[in-house]
């Protein structure tokens, strides 16, 4: 499942009903990730820094903190390039500061990652006004998620709250850090195959205590990363409740695999933006977790509380 607002409206023939009803977008393509932004009236183009961030955030040191501006006026998307140091360059050609340019479904925006223009993580910027092509990216885009478990990485994770973080849904929410107990163990005694069906099976029952699935991410290894929304209490029940029901499925020669907890409330450093701050307390509670045996849930709050 694709988290995203982005809309086409079929009808009862399921086909697109007219070409007003798609909402034009752009995907953005860096570092093995996918991320789609609705485009609607005046939107920045730039780097985040500090509290800043841009309607359409663009990560890597070359990247300007203003840009380009994209603005769509009924059905006409425009970009306007702004002085910077690495530009965007636009069918081949870099555009010059102040440069206006109308889009046209399919056309690509490229910022270059490099000091001297080159670079692997040059930005791609893709418009797309139809119904075939938002599909196609969309099927890209689920296609660029982890290839074992399914779930996003951590560079989608960090776009989708860095998009999100600001609406209501959001207002109360706790961030955990969750890891597979004893994993190198099921590795080097059941081999890698075992291994990869435990990431398998702690990835589906991640997915069910959230409403979408940029919410969690794998991390790397057997490390998971996630936001639930709501008060603590009830973040803090369905976290005990993951748990619980990841022993209770799994085993290996009536072994069962356990999980160690980690997390804390996401206002706690009064920037909810600050995602790698909050993951390091997380990080304390999880290894109290560890500390204290494995297999349970602990609250960075309850930790410096008592």
């Amino acid at each position: 499942m694709v988290n995203n607002e982005t809309e086409i409206i079929f009808n009862n023939d399921n086909k697109p009903d007219s070409k007003q009803n798609i909402r034009p977008t752009l995907f953005v393509c860096q570092d093995h990730t996918i991320s789609e932004y609705r485009l609607q009236g005046y939107q920045n183009l730039g780097r985040p820094v500090d509290s800043i961030l841009p309607d359409i955030p663009i990560y890597g040191r070359f990247v300007s903190r203003n840009h380009g501006i994209f603005q769509t006026v009924g059905e006409e998307v425009s970009y306007t390039a702004l002085k910077t140091t690495n530009g965007v360059s636009y069918k081949g050609e870099k555009l010059e500061p102040g440069t206006k340019i109308i889009l046209k479904d399919g056309d690509e925006l490229v910022i270059p990652a490099g000091s001297a223009g080159e670079g692997s993580n040059s930005a791609v910027l893709v418009y797309a006004c139809t119904a075939g092509r938002i599909r196609m990216w969309r099927d890209l885009q689920e296609a660029s998620r982890d290839a074992l478990t399914g779930l996003c990485g951590r560079e989608d994770f960090m776009n989708w709250w860095n998009k999100n973080y600001g609406k209501k849904d959001y207002a109360e929410a706790v961030l955990f850090i969750m890891d597979v107990d004893d994993f190198k163990q099921v590795n080097d005694t059941k081999g890698h195959n075992a291994g990869d069906d435990v990431l398998k099976l702690v990835a589906s029952q991640l997915r069910s205590v959230v409403r979408y699935d940029n919410q969690v991410c794998r991390w790397g290894g057997d490390e998971f990363v996630g936001v639930i929304p709501g008060t603590i209490e009830k973040a803090a029940s369905r976290l005990k409740e993951l748990s619980i029901r990841i022993e209770a499925v799994s085993s290996f020669e009536n072994v069962p695999i356990t999980v160690s907890i980690g997390y804390v409330n996401m206002n706690i450093l009064g920037n909810v933006r600050d995602v790698i701050g909050m993951m390091e307390l997380a990080d304390k509670a999880l290894y109290r977790v560890k500390q204290a045996g494995k297999g349970g849930v602990v609250c960075y709050e309850d930790m410096i509380s008592g």
